[in-house]
């Protein structure tokens, strides 16, 4: 049985950390479902944090 191939979805992320280099600005990104919730999850890629503001484009 073949695995479903899954679309990206664009989705716009921001990071909130202070002191982050790159906080409150917002970047456009393609992302893939997860299987298990959160359906999306993203790190920063300046600080390392979790970030957890992120909404369809």
């Amino acid at each position: 049985m073949d695995e479903e191939e899954v679309e990206p979805v664009m989705m716009k992320i921001t990071c909130h950390t202070v002191g982050c280099p790159v906080a409150e600005e917002t970047f456009t990104e393609p992302m893939c479902p997860n299987a298990s919730p959160p359906t999306f999850r993203a790190v920063c890629g300046q600080c390392g944090q979790t970030v957890t503001d992120l909404v369809p484009a």
